[in-house]
């Protein structure tokens, strides 16, 4: 049902983004007119969020970051990231980290000594206005990569037009549907929700649960995650006694967990993006629910932030990475240089983990290029399928099973009071037991 729904709004997204790009005159028309459809330009991004080092085209509305196109040769990787509206600092962060990571390796000899450039859009969290920036990335601005939003409906509608350009991409986004796809030319260095479902499910049999209750969002990560989990979790004998939706703006969920309340369910499963995750979290709490809350992704400082601490506590998933609250609380040392590094160049740490997203990315690009000893699209390609062993943010990376995805297996956590605890700790140490306690809850 989510696949298929997801499938006719992008279907939708699709025509109109081409029926936009073909309007005008021929060769008269201005690349700005090729992209908008008319005689605008694509506003791509707010100057006033650019990060120091980068510059911005008047022309074009694209932030420019690495290497200038006036010193000659250039590796140019353009990017599509909502770095407006609701979420945005999900994007910013990421484009934060392209932009570091970058200048890391371009202090380090490039792409097989040349100097990486990053052109950057902002796609505003619309899938149609990633089509257009896309496309003019390929026809306009010449890139010989891609690096896609962190929002899986604008890597599910845009990547295609990359991959059938032959342009080596790689996605931010975490949805399973979008690597369903053929697109040899398109790679994951971050986890793939699919795979986190199972372990989920195993940390839910752990405590003996057998109710849960869903809560899931619109877009395509989110809808795909439950499906999956929803699938899943009856295959294993766990029953689904409540499944929960909302409208796109909605910000009220009380008629929502008023049904999970009344459901008798012994879990709340969220598979949620963004802002409502913290939302929906916090209304939970504030409508007394005290147990168990499993969520799709790691639930960041950021999500911490808004929903409170106290609110907080108790919520367990499954992911390559956490966030921190300062850099001396990071226990493993590749993940403890980069926040160093983070807070070095921007004054603070990272709060999202979309900013370990983007830095794994550029490493596994760049890593690739190693192999290859080229540049070349096509050599990239066939060279990232070759990546194992390097270590990274979200542990080590291996292509070679041919899915084009770097990670399979993930650590487990818990939130407690801010921190995120390991999981199998917890519950050898008595972490449970003591929750339970603490919450007057069987389970």
């Amino acid at each position: 049902m989510y696949k298929k729904l997801t499938a006719i709004v992008l279907a939708l997204v699709m025509c109109l983004s081409l029926a936009a790009c073909s309007a005008g005159g021929s060769g008269e028309t201005t690349a700005e007119q090729e992209i908008s459809g008319g005689g605008g330009t694509t506003e791509a991004v707010s100057e006033t969020s650019l990060p120091e080092g980068t510059e911005s085209s008047d022309t074009s509305g694209a932030q420019i970051a690495g290497a200038s196109e006036s010193d000659g040769e250039v590796f140019k990787i353009g990017c599509f990231l909502q770095l407006t509206g609701n979420n945005a600092i999900n994007g910013t962060e990421a484009r934060d980290s392209l932009v570091m990571a970058a200048d890391y390796i371009n202090a380090n000899g490039g792409f097989n000594g040349v100097p990486v450039e990053l052109v950057i859009y902002d796609t505003q969290g619309s899938a149609e206005e990633a089509v257009k920036v896309v496309n003019r990335l390929i026809e306009i601005d010449g890139v010989q990569a891609a690096i896609g939003s962190v929002n899986s409906n604008e890597v599910l509608a845009a990547a295609g037009y990359l991959n059938d350009a032959g342009i080596y991409t790689f996605g931010l986004g975490t949805s399973p549907t979008w690597m369903e796809e053929d697109w040899p030319y398109v790679f994951r260095a971050t986890m793939n929700n699919a795979y986190v479902v199972p372990i989920v499910l195993d940390m839910i049999e752990e405590t003996g649960i057998t109710k849960m209750a869903t809560f899931y969002g619109q877009d395509d990560a989110s809808l795909t995650t439950a499906e999956e989990f929803e699938t899943q979790a009856k295959e294993r004998g766990i029953e689904i006694v409540d499944s929960e939706s909302y409208d796109v703006g909605d910000t009220d969920f009380s008629a929502q967990i008023a049904s999970i309340l009344a459901s008798g369910a012994q879990g709340v499963y969220l598979s949620l993006s963004g802002e409502n995750i913290p939302l929906t979290v916090s209304q939970l709490r504030q409508y007394g629910y005290t147990g168990l809350i499993f969520n799709k992704e790691s639930f960041m400082n950021l999500y911490i932030e808004m929903a409170g601490q106290e609110n907080s506590n108790y919520i367990a998933f499954s992911n390559p990475y956490v966030t921190y609250n300062s850099v001396e609380d990071v226990t493993i040392p590749i993940v403890k240089e980069f926040c160093q590094r983070y807070e070095d160049t921007y004054g603070t740490i990272n709060a999202s983990e979309c900013a370990y997203r983007a830095w794994d990315t550029m490493m596994a690009m760049w890593e690739a290029s190693k192999i290859a000893g080229s540049n070349d699209p096509e050599d990239l390609r066939v060279a990232t399928n070759q990546i194992s062993g390097l270590e990274a943010l979200g542990g080590t990376m291996d292509f070679t099973s041919g899915n084009r995805e770097a990670f399979e297996t993930f650590n487990k956590f818990i939130l407690i009071d801010g921190k995120n605890i390991l999981w199998d700790d917890w519950m050898a140490e008595g972490g449970y037991d003591a929750y339970k306690e603490a919450t007057g809850n069987e389970y």
